[in-house]
């Protein structure tokens, strides 16, 4: 599970320069195709038409902007990222176990901030899917009752849900999701390598990086290694599947 924090004065502006980029890349008549990560690579659906080169050309410019891009507030994005390995949590929900995770590195983030005097609440907007009922009955729980590691404090509401081709946002989560599947599943390391310095961190430590694993202390993913290490390397080492 992936998600992207920007501040609300960067949304837009960000928005239109993907689809700058996209223009640019595909021409007028793929500017609207959305950016899928998961479809682009595969070619698949709506991406079938498009030659290999273009989409995969595409996917490296989409990351590069992600990596590099400097919003008009000053305030660079920031990108959170969860991997449960499923037999270290056994007998709980994966989904659930990743919502709760993200919300409260999130929820984390912007505590760090408050404490520098830079007050927000949040919103979080997310893709459409079949768990937003549960979604929606955990979040108020997390705020009352806390997850496992405190309560919630900073979201205004709980999650509002999009339909992902309508969102450049979105997409740009799906992206992060994407990137950091590929990594724990696969083994790839391009595409988290460029985006990685984004994730949230603070004093040496990658907090918006998790893989949830019962063997964190042995493993050398770059998740791990940071919290073990407090260091974030420059490259991000393979993972050992």
């Amino acid at each position: 599970m992936g998600g992207v924090a920007l501040h609300e004065e960067d949304c837009y502006p960000w928005a239109r320069r993907l689809d700058v980029v996209q223009r640019r890349k595909l021409g007028p008549a793929n500017a609207d195709l959305e950016l899928h990560a998961s479809r682009m690579w595969a070619g698949r659906k709506e991406w079938s038409h498009v030659p290999i080169g273009d989409r995969r050309g595409l996917i490296r410019a989409v990351f590069k902007e992600m990596a590099m891009w400097v919003p008009p507030s000053g305030r660079q994005p920031h990108y959170f990222a969860v991997a449960v390995h499923k037999p270290s949590r056994p007998g709980r929900d994966p989904t659930q176990v990743a919502h709760e995770e993200i919300f409260m590195r999130f929820d984390e983030f912007l505590t760090r901030l408050h404490h520098t005097g830079e007050s927000h609440r949040s919103l979080v907007v997310a893709d459409d899917s079949s768990y937003e009922r549960l979604v929606q009955t955990w979040v108020p729980r997390w705020k009352a009752t806390g997850t496992r590691y405190g309560k919630l404090h900073s979201f205004a509401e709980v999650p509002l849900y999009v339909d992902s081709q309508a969102s450049r946002l979105v997409q740009m989560a799906d992206f992060v999701a994407w990137s950091t599947f590929n990594y724990y599943e696969h083994g790839h390391t391009e595409f988290i390598q460029r985006i990685h310095k984004r994730f949230d961190a603070a004093e040496g430590v990658q907090h918006g990086l998790a893989h949830l694993n019962r063997r964190h202390r042995y493993c050398d993913c770059q998740a791990c290694a940071s919290r073990r290490d407090k260091q974030i390397a420059d490259a991000v080492t393979k993972h050992p599947l």
